[in-house]
């Protein structure tokens, strides 16, 4: 089997989740590096993590990186904020990335990080696990199948069990974080990942209601988003930052020939049937327990577009559009109007 070589850059939450999946379950990658130099706002420490388990040390010098012709690809897992200008380093010493979303908060320098990468001809993936999640990938299929008809209407329920932590907003690039870029964004190419048609038009309402006690934190946690496509199909969208429940993913796609939906991922499938009522488990609660194995197939599918010089399945368009929507329901949410995406989608 032919392993590739790679470095994961950022070793937050998101960096442990890939080296993990790496160093278990991805034999046809190896992980040489694991590059920190960045600020990470959470409580755990990559290193004594890794040195628990045996995984690479990580180290501070981007240049090795980046200067070692064993080096294929690089993972891209450091704050949003400077994504942009790590993919364009990358691409310009001939690597292949793969980047957690968001591309970065910037359009301006996701053009620019295009168009480098374009140049270059490496390739670029973005990290929307969740178009690899069994669930979502099924339904997919069947829309493209013909099973649902003329799409009509997409509806999405998305709302994670625990809100971020007050250092997640402080973290370099913070000033740039709300729900539309770190969490929505998901849910932004998701719709695009149903349909076939391409969006238009974003209108949002935002509320920060589970926070809202805290003036420290002004951002929206809740928000109901709709959404209008080319061809007038329409988009619905919830999102909170707290279901107390468990990590609630939900959606359905109805068209003219029906709809096809997808639920929660609970902890099993067993439901107790008595006089009490009808019982059965929450969904999962984490992301690594809800999409652990979406995040390890995107990867596998990441390396294997570069293994076969094939296409990727989730393109640096996809990145631009996803936040070019989330750039539109911010500003739908704070002037309470539509926002055209034409308003915001420069000029390629």
């Amino acid at each position: 089997m032919r392993k590739t070589k790679v470095a994961v850059i950022g070793a937050g939450n998101m960096g442990k989740v890939h080296i993990e999946n790496i160093m278990t379950s991805i034999p046809q990658v190896e992980l040489k590096y694991v590059l920190d130099p960045f600020p990470v706002p959470f409580p755990d420490k990559y290193s004594d993590w890794a040195n628990d388990l045996e995984y690479p040390a990580a180290i501070a010098d981007y240049d090795k990186v980046l200067n070692d012709p064993e080096i294929e690809a690089v993972l891209i897992c450091a704050p949003a904020a400077i994504h942009g200008e790590l993919v364009i380093k990358a691409a310009r010493a001939g690597k292949h990335i793969f980047c957690e979303k968001p591309f970065d908060y910037s359009i301006e320098k996701i053009v620019e990080a295009m168009k480098v990468v374009e140049e270059t001809g490496v390739k670029l993936q973005i990290g929307f696990n969740r178009r690899f999640d069994h669930n979502f990938a099924k339904a997919r299929k069947l829309v493209d199948a013909g099973k649902v008809g003329d799409v009509h209407i997409i509806k999405i329920t998305s709302r994670d069990p625990i809100p971020p932590i007050k250092e997640y907003f402080t973290a370099p690039g913070g000033e740039n974080c709300s729900i539309y870029t770190d969490t929505t964004i998901h849910d932004f190419d998701m719709v695009r990942f149903l349909n076939n048609s391409e969006v238009t038009e974003v209108y949002a309402m935002g509320s920060k209601l589970i926070n809202k006690d805290d003036p420290e934190i002004t951002r929206d946690d809740t928000c109901a988003i709709t959404i209008r496509f080319e061809d007038n199909s329409l988009a619905i969208i919830d999102n909170s930052w707290e279901a107390v429940y468990g990590y609630d993913q939900r959606a359905e796609v109805f068209g003219t020939k029906g709809a096809v939906t997808v639920e929660n991922d609970d902890f099993s499938e067993a439901t107790l049937n008595a006089r009490e009522g009808i019982i059965h488990d929450t969904p999962k609660i984490t992301i690594k327990e809800r999409y652990g194995l979406a995040y390890a197939e995107e990867i596998r599918q990441f390396i294997a577009s570069v293994q076969n010089d094939t296409p990727v399945k989730a393109t640096a368009m996809d990145g631009l559009m996803s936040i070019v929507m989330a750039h539109a329901a911010r500003r739908s949410a704070e002037e309470d109007r539509p926002v055209k995406i034409a308003e915001l989608l420069p000029k390629l």
